[in-house]
């Protein structure tokens, strides 16, 4: 129970940690979410920020080089990497049923926000963590989950030796519902030939076998229930369906806040990466993923292995 009382905590705090901002002007229709290069908004005459919002009747001017993304308030993702005039009520999306992604969108920029202000920030663990020989499980982190297959990935070995890994789920009385011995760092098991029950704590762990350190970390991964299942996908339905095709950075990083905003860190961690990949021109993508790991429990020298599979 203590750790299932742990687990929730960590996915309400991941929740609370961005509050939804306040409530926007009639005439608001985006966000700015990133900026890069020489941004003027012309009413103003002033740079654009993380967080401004924009009006239908708004004007920017794009200077050299840049990079602009915009989240509309239905949800959709605008970028724009060419300089000029930009009149907003040029790139607005067609007129559409409400999405219900204001929340969403709040979300996102207060992300972001917390992105810039973060990047310079280790993990408070760092200290801690320098130098201790340990295994260093790397996804998933605790997270709920409606896949029916999850891929499980750690950094080893402890003593730079040929290592053999027992890889073990068990449940929240320590009863063993899979394990296999491997010498990879990684393996994905099919969650569902398990015949796991619904609305339960499964921890996952990982042991070297042939070492003297045993693996110290283990993770819940929370199977939700049918009808909660099926409420998230019809929610990501109407995300995806506003969403380019094929899809961008800021299509990406939308995706990691809308999993994350629900819990499914797992699913999270994979589009923040793909956004820091897609988007590695643009800082603030490789700033959301840090941040997205810092806010996850993530120390920091893991946090330099997860980092520099991403380059």
């Amino acid at each position: 129970m203590k750790r299932i009382r742990i687990f929730f905590a960590v996915v309400l705090g991941s929740v609370l940690t961005f509050p939804v901002l306040a409530s926007a002007q009639p005439d608001e229709v985006f966000k700015v979410i990133a900026c890069k290069g020489k941004i003027t908004l012309e009413r103003t005459k002033k740079p654009l920020s993380v967080g401004l919002g924009l009006n239908s009747a708004d004007q920017l001017r794009l200077e050299g080089p840049v990079y602009l993304g915009l989240v509309h308030k239905s949800g959709k993702a605008v970028e724009i990497r060419n300089q000029g005039i930009v009149n907003v009520k040029d790139i607005l999306p067609p007129p559409g049923k409400a999405s219900g992604m204001d929340k969403l969108v709040g979300f996102v920029v207060n992300a972001v926000k917390g992105a810039e202000e973060g990047k310079n920030i280790k993990s408070a663990s760092v200290e801690m963590s320098i130098n201790v020989n340990k295994i260093r499980l790397i996804s998933p982190r605790t997270t709920k989950t409606i896949d029916d297959e999850m891929t499980f990935t750690w950094h080893g070995s402890v003593d730079g030796k040929p290592a053999t890994y027992l890889f073990t789920i068990t449940d929240a009385n320590q009863n063993v519902r899979y394990k296999k011995e491997l010498t990879e760092t990684q393996i994905t098991v099919n969650l569902k030939a398990l015949n796991l029950e619904k609305d339960r704590c499964y921890y996952w762990s990982v042991t070297q076998t042939n070492a003297q350190v045993p693996s110290i970390e283990s993770y819940c991964l929370f199977l939700v229930n049918d009808a909660e299942a099926t409420s998230l996908n019809n929610q990501l339905q109407l995300l995806r369906q506003d969403q380019n095709v094929p899809p961008t950075a800021l299509d990406k990083l939308m995706l990691g806040a809308f999993y994350e905003q629900n819990g499914l860190t797992y699913r999270a961690m994979s589009a923040y990466k793909e956004a820091a990949a897609m988007g590695s021109d643009v800082e603030i993508f490789t700033d959301s993923y840090r941040e997205f790991l810092r806010r996850t429990g993530v120390d920091y020298e893991t946090m330099k292995l997860i980092l520099k599979d991403t380059k």
